[in-house]
């Protein structure tokens, strides 16, 4: 005999009296043998073996979120603008387009002397690809973005940008600036990292 499996024989009469003592401690005084039951009736029990093992329990995690990495494509901004002199509100930062690209904003003066802005496209290797003049548009029925300063001059501009047809996913800088000092550097620069796509 194992004593991970061991058998134990009981009869009838054996059983029913320990139901009978069961009953009567639980408040069943009235209970009486069943007659005609057979004898000698075996009950076999199984035990375990050795120790229980702890089921292992799925626990729910929580899904991790990814955060887009902001493109690298544009270098260090040389002459921020501010918010309130100048405002790109299309495209946004990681934008995934195709060409043409259409670039709209808003500036505080570039109204005065029809000045407007300029927009350039910048590749990863911080080559300049192209540079647009980009003259104002009427101010009328339109609505200035938060946070811009409102002059006598402030006007909206906006551009569709084409380049030669690209092949796979391609990272470019959009800069929109007012203007350039002697040297021919951008001042008031705002920057704006895209993914341009095939057709």
């Amino acid at each position: 005999m194992t004593p991970s499996n061991y058998r134990i024989t009981l009869t009838i009469p054996a059983v029913l009296s320990g139901l009978v003592l069961l009953s009567l401690a639980c408040g069943g005084g009235d209970a009486k043998e069943p007659d005609n039951l057979p004898t000698g009736v075996a009950v076999v029990e199984n035990s375990p073996s050795g120790s229980v093992t702890p089921r292992p329990r799925r626990s729910t995690s929580p899904t991790p979120t990814t955060s887009p990495t902001p493109l690298q494509v544009c270098a260090p901004n040389p002459d921020p603008a501010p918010a309130s002199a100048l405002q790109v509100q299309e495209p946004q930062t990681n934008d995934r387009l195709k060409f043409p690209v259409h670039v709209r904003g808003w500036g505080s003066n570039i109204g005065q002397d029809a000045r407007g802005v300029f927009v350039a496209i910048v590749n990863e290797k911080q080559q300049v690809l192209q540079v647009n003049k980009v003259p104002p548009q009427p101010r009328e029925f339109r609505v200035a973005p938060i946070g811009l300063e409102i002059t006598d001059f402030t006007r909206p501009f906006a551009i569709d940008v084409v380049l030669a047809d690209v092949e796979q996913d391609t990272p470019y800088c959009i800069w929109v600036y007012q203007d350039t000092d002697d040297q021919g550097h951008a001042r008031g620069v705002v920057q704006v990292p895209i993914v341009v796509q095939p057709r």
